[in-house]
């Protein structure tokens, strides 16, 4: 819950991982990089530690429209959900939090 704004690397768009959800995904990186903006900020909003109780995989693919996407995040380890009952945003307190 770090406040209004996030950290975005310039070349996030370009990424291996984000090139490799685009073609795992069927979609576009821009959409990809929207995609990973809105999960960000969904665990910066709601969480301080990047643990996010209660959440699944499908809820968060259903809050930011685009089937698939946590899945994809998950293959890249860029989200973990080997928690019971939690989604886990690895390395939230490098790129997140206050």
């Amino acid at each position: 819950m770090a406040g209004d704004w996030i950290k975005v690397r310039t070349g996030l768009g370009r990424h291996p991982k984000v090139v490799r959800m685009a073609s795992a995904l069927k979609t576009d990186r821009l959409r990809v990089v929207g995609g990973l903006h809105a999960v960000w900020c969904l665990f910066d909003e709601h969480t301080t530690d990047g643990v996010l109780e209660g959440y699944t995989l499908e809820l968060v693919d259903e809050l930011i429209g685009l089937p698939g996407m946590a899945g994809a995040m998950l293959d890249v380890r860029w989200l973990d959900d080997s928690k019971p009952g939690c989604l886990v945003l690895p390395e939230f307190d490098t790129h997140n939090g206050a």
